[in-house]
């Protein structure tokens, strides 16, 4: 499994339809076992306004449900 700088897990990372980078990170709370689901955010449109939704296929939601059980068998 790939780890961060910092040595968190990141359990999945990829582009999604529109080539934005998708990826499922271990968080750094200290207090609780939690995850982040990050993309970045992308401007759109005429007014370029900032998009931060991901844009997934059937293949690529798979990819993120099994990262998220991979994060909570952990």
């Amino acid at each position: 499994m790939k780890r961060t700088e910092r040595g968190f897990a990141v359990y999945a990372e990829f582009k999604d339809l529109d080539g934005v980078n998708v990826r499922i990170q271990q968080s750094s709370l200290a207090t609780k076992h939690a995850v982040w689901i990050q993309n970045e955010i992308v401007l759109c449109g005429p007014d370029k306004e900032p998009i931060g939704n991901a844009h997934l296929d059937k293949r690529m939601a798979r990819r993120i449900v099994k990262a998220l059980q991979r994060f909570i068998d952990q």
